[in-house]
């Protein structure tokens, strides 16, 4: 009877590439996603480099080099030129066949702040930047430890955050008003 209310198998970690983390309240939302904080059980780094190897593109000047070869091989047969001349052409048709195998290694940077919940949902939300997601990390570190509700975006595609908080001591009831108005603004008591 148990099993009826618990999910089979946890579900992998899904990496998700988003472009804002907003924190509103107490809750966090990214994508089409929103999650109570105190819902949330922990949150981390990871590193997600990769390494990636490439083919690299034939230059033109070898493809230029490869057909001078070709016909000056074939003039050679023609007019009896000594073997000098063809281990010259040995030569130069190995350098273009090391031309050809020639591949780039290039490290692809990628870093992960990992968001587990309670029940056991894990989401990784990736990052060109650690910096960044260390600030992320440590600012909703903060958030999870106080009462205080929070309004506090992060762009993951400039690499910023903005604090829209807005604090109002001693003015319990009064009216706020905010962005451009016209006239007078007068609160009636």
């Amino acid at each position: 009877m148990l099993s009826n209310f618990l999910p089979d198998e946890v579900t992998d970690p899904t990496e998700i590439k988003t472009s804002f983390l907003k924190i509103r309240g107490k809750t966090l939302i990214f994508g089409n996603v929103v999650y109570q904080i105190h819902n949330i059980a922990s949150i981390g780094l990871v590193d997600l480099r990769s390494t990636a190897t490439y083919k690299k593109p034939i230059s033109q000047l070898s493809i230029a080099l490869f057909v001078i070869l070709i016909v000056l091989f074939i003039y050679a047969s023609f007019l009896g030129f000594s073997s000098q001349i063809f281990v010259l052409f040995i030569a130069i048709g190995a350098w273009l066949i090391y031309e050809y195998k020639k591949t780039i290694t290039k490290t692809i940077e990628r870093y992960g702040m990992t968001i587990y919940t309670n029940n056991g949902l894990k989401k990784i939300l990736v990052s060109r930047d650690k910096e960044f997601l260390k600030k992320v990390i440590w600012t909703l570190s903060d958030v999870m430890n106080s009462n205080e509700p929070k309004d506090i975006t992060f762009n993951f595609e400039t690499l910023d955050m903005s604090y829209k908080s807005i604090e109002i001591e001693k003015n319990i009831g009064a009216p706020v008003v905010s962005g451009d108005f016209e006239g007078d603004v007068v609160n009636w008591v």
